[in-house]
């Protein structure tokens, strides 16, 4: 095939559900991956491309498919990946380091840092993030010998619907009875705080992994908070901004029947299938995509209308990268957005920021 004569179109992409000890879905489903270059590749399912692998496809095309404004690190093959998670017990405690920790010891990854989209939660369903109060290093030590780690972090109650943010550097965990969507950068680097199984053995996994954590954790408290989100309402349908930092965009779209989208082009978008079901339509050209929850569909940077359709509603996640210096602000602005609302959609880690593009 001549990649350079093939006209990009919405791609569907491949999913894997992955069994885990501690999933909650049916059959211990505990990992649904969306979007996704390692450890479970996204194949294109559809159309002239179908049966390449994502990572293939950003080699051949990267610019026309990612949009010619997007700065790729070159450890990194995709600008993030999507992972639905349901859980029946906590899970581990983790931290992961970011882009300058990475670059000192010349890893082939980025730095990872995550937001999560909580998709379903019972009625005491918590995650756990940052710590309660201003920590030591002696303290988080003796904690970690004891197991007693996670009664130092913050244990905070979750709802269906919110979003919260994961620095670099932030120690967290997600608890029990929690479902979610997980976005983060497209790194694998993490380092698990468990307890030591035999706290006589030196250099230990374990060892290394809390040694490494110590150098990158964040020991300020912090009081994590749901995102104050942003809705803009037109006739049966609503979008909602759900959240945006440097490196994510976030909104989520409810369809009452059609939804007519206008695309620029400048940058490349991804849906995923939230609840409900519908028809993604491109352009004036055949191509239609059938929507379901879990599902991702890559768009192209390609200036184009998208039209969808849904008889009895549809919810999905509109996923993509932010140009913070121009085109994201301007567009959130243009829309009736009022500019002193647009630093709550970081939360509380990334509202300064968000601040300084705005003035």
């Amino acid at each position: 095939m001549n990649f350079k004569d093939v006209q990009l179109y919405p791609i569907e992409l491949s999913l894997s559900r992955v069994k885990k000890a501690w999933g909650g879905w049916p059959g211990k489903v505990g990992e649904i991956w969306s979007l996704s270059c390692y450890p479970y590749e996204s194949l294109a399912l559809n159309g002239v491309l179908a049966g390449r692998r994502l990572r293939e496809l950003v080699g051949e095309f990267q610019q026309r498919l990612l949009g010619k404004e997007i700065e790729l690190d070159p450890r990194e093959p995709f600008p993030f990946l999507l992972r639905f998670i349901s859980t029946k017990k906590n899970l581990s405690i983790q931290v992961h380091p970011d882009d300058a920790y990475t670059l000192k010891n010349g890893l082939n990854m980025v730095g990872r840092d995550k937001m999560l989209y909580i998709i379903g939660a019972g009625p005491d369903a918590k995650i756990f993030s940052g710590f309660r109060d201003k920590i030591s290093k002696k303290t988080i030590l003796e904690s970690f010998n004891k197991g007693a780690l996670r009664q130092q972090m913050n244990a905070v109650i979750v709802k269906t619907g919110e979003v919260y943010t994961i620095p670099a550097g932030r120690i967290h965990s997600i608890g029990k009875g929690v479902s979610l969507l997980e976005i983060q950068r497209h790194s694998n680097l993490t380092f698990v705080l468990s307890e030591l199984k035999d706290k006589g053995v030196k250099n230990s996994i374990e060892s290394y992994q809390l040694g490494e954590a110590l150098k990158i954790l964040n020991l300020n408290p912090t009081s994590p908070k749901p995102i104050s989100k942003v809705t803009i309402t037109s006739d049966n349908n609503r979008i909602e901004w759900m959240g945006l930092t440097p490196n994510f965009i976030l909104r989520k779209l409810y369809i009452r029947d059609s939804l007519e989208l206008s695309l620029n082009g400048n940058r490349f978008l991804v849906y995923t299938g939230l609840k409900g079901t519908g028809w993604l339509r491109w352009g004036l050209s055949d191509t239609s995509i059938l929507i379901q929850p879990t599902q991702s569909i890559l768009i192209p940077a390609i200036p184009e209308d998208v039209l969808f359709e849904s008889e009895n509603g549809l919810e999905l996640l509109e996923t993509s990268v932010p140009d913070l210096s121009g085109e994201t602000i301007e567009q959130m602005i243009s829309l009736g957005i009022q500019p002193e609302r647009i630093p709550g959609l970081g939360g509380e880690d990334y509202s300064k920021i968000l601040k300084d593009c705005i003035s």
